[in-house]
């Protein structure tokens, strides 16, 4: 006898529902195999200086990371400490200060180990470091914090001068990192207060510090110095006893002291007296004399203020005639491999993931720089710069010229001694890159900078463009008769900078002449990743 029809479908429904859910089961695995994590530790690392170490960080889930493209970065500086990428260590861009000390542990990146060795550790390896990794597909990093620590020498008591009723005891202890605390106790226990503190630091960037305190008779028992570092939760202690005939050697000179400030204050009080019964006769004249002269001083001085500002404007107003003004387009053969710059050459921005783009010799390798098309080597040009975005704790740029000749494959320090004349902003301060870096007072931070550059006298002036006040200016660059073009830096994927060729309005009555107007309240602004906004 057959089954119903009806006892037949269930068995059927059954296998389909199966079937189903193991092609949405092998779908998930294959969506999740494109997928790329990035580990770390997950607690602070800690190593002793001169020693070698060992940052973790691996995939998740492990994978093969020989084909990969794995970086690790220092995150104080966003600098590269060590560049791996198909099978090659990359040295190009490592920074100096870790030159022969990184290696990547090669036998563990086919089981997704991402490893990296630092060997002979310095103070100045203390800090964050990103692991990052990532092919054209996917990409992702991890935060490695390391902790680097030194336990100096035992501090070492000396005797000093005599001075307020009794001796001065130095202490002394180097060697230490970070910064030791230095503390004294008496022989029960009890901290006494310094009375002097300072540290240094040596080449190596290991701390020494020195405190003094000043022991008198009443005190008993021997004297301790103690320095301890925090970090390593370790200290050294070393103790000394002052015998008697010290402080009795303290009292005569404090009785000289005492018979010395005694006479010399008789001294001074009958000068005093002397000299106020002479001034007296001519006191109310001198005093109209005096405010007369005030006066006069305080004219001369707002009259020199008010001609210095007329100066520093005429000396760059000269550039803002029209037809001094250029439109200035970005080179993106020049540009780094980590920014981007848009279709029609008029803005850039940084990417977290790094551009496909062919290494040649005219790109920069080593910083994130870009240098504008145009090239001049005579006559006064001008242009203007906008920054667009956030402008916050962590955003840094910069705008300025450059020579066509600047280096773009090596770490140099950016100063006019290196061919650039330019303007940062970072972290919240704006300066002047001149050797050193010289800090401007300027609030707010504007929105747009007129970059003029004057050939003939080899001059490089920097305008806020929102309100005409000049930032900053460059004399006597030496241009060496090269052809000097626009160089701008990026290091910071929150702001974007925008050539503009807005048409120029007209500036104050006081400056005359043209300029560019501020930008309209509530013109869209872009978002870090390109977007626009309202």
């Amino acid at each position: 006898m057959g089954l119903p029809w009806g006892c037949g479908r269930p068995s059927l429904t059954g296998h389909a529902r199966g079937l189903l859910t193991s092609l949405v089961t092998l779908l998930l695995l294959q969506m999740g195999s494109a997928q790329l994590r990035v580990v770390g530790p997950g607690q602070t690392l800690t190593a002793t200086v001169g020693q070698d170490v060992v940052l973790p960080c691996h995939l998740s889930p492990q994978r093969d990371a020989r084909s990969l493209d794995v970086r690790w970065i220092r995150d104080e500086f966003s600098e590269t400490v060590h560049h791996y990428r198909n099978g090659e260590d990359l040295y190009g861009e490592q920074m100096r200060a870790y030159t022969g000390r990184t290696e990547l542990a090669r036998d563990g990146l086919s089981a997704g180990s991402l490893d990296l060795r630092i060997t002979g550790l310095r103070p100045s390896d203390d800090g964050q470091y990103s692991c990052t990794a990532g092919d054209v597909d996917a990409y992702d990093e991890a935060i490695v914090e390391l902790e680097v620590s030194a336990t100096g020498t035992d501090p070492h008591l000396s005797l000093g001068s005599y001075e307020a009723g009794g001796v001065r005891v130095l202490c002394r202890s180097a060697g230490w990192y970070p910064l030791p605390q230095l503390l004294w106790r008496d022989a029960r226990g009890q901290h006494l207060p310094s009375v002097s503190q300072t540290h240094s630091q040596d080449q190596e960037g290991l701390f020494e510090i020195e405190g003094s305190v000043i022991v008198t008779g009443s005190m008993e028992g021997p004297l301790s110095c103690m320095v301890r570092s925090s970090r390593l939760q370790q200290e050294r202690e070393s103790s000394l006893h002052i015998a008697a005939p010290f402080f009795h050697n303290a009292q005569p000179w404090m009785v000289a002291q005492a018979l010395v400030l005694v006479l010399l204050a008789v001294s001074i009080g009958l000068g005093v007296y002397l000299f106020r019964k002479k001034a007296a006769q001519s006191r109310e004249l001198v005093a109209k004399k005096d405010a007369k002269l005030v006066k006069q001083a305080a004219e001369i001085e707002e009259k020199d203020a008010r001609l210095e500002k007329q100066a520093a404007e005429l000396a760059w107003r000269k550039f803002l005639l029209p037809q001094n003004r250029v439109k200035v387009t970005l080179d993106p053969d020049t540009a780094h491999p980590d920014l981007v710059v848009s279709k029609d050459n008029s803005s850039v921005r940084q990417e977290r993931q790094r551009q496909q783009v062919p290494d040649t010799p005219e790109r920069f390798a080593h910083r994130c720089c870009v240098l504008g098309h145009e090239e001049f080597r005579e006559g006064r040009h001008w242009w203007e710069v906008e920054v667009e975005g956030e402008r916050g704790k962590f955003s840094r740029w910069a705008v300025g010229v450059a020579r066509a000749s600047v280096k773009r494959k090596v770490e140099i320090n950016v100063s006019p001694e290196e061919g650039i004349w330019a303007v940062q902003y970072d972290q919240g301060q704006l300066m002047s890159l001149t050797s050193p870096p010289t800090p401007l007072s300027l609030s707010p931070v504007p929105t747009r900078i007129w970059v003029c550059l004057d050939c003939t006298q080899g001059h490089v002036s920097f305008i806020n463009a929102d309100n005409g006040v000049e930032i900053f200016t460059f004399t006597a660059a030496s241009f060496n008769g090269e052809s000097i073009c626009p160089w701008f830096w990026l290091r910071t994927r929150s702001v974007k900078l925008c050539l503009s060729d807005s048409t120029p309005q007209t500036l104050s009555p006081a400056l005359g002449g043209s300029c560019p107007s501020p930008p309209t309240p509530g013109s869209p602004l872009l978002d870090p990743a390109g977007a626009a906004q309202e």
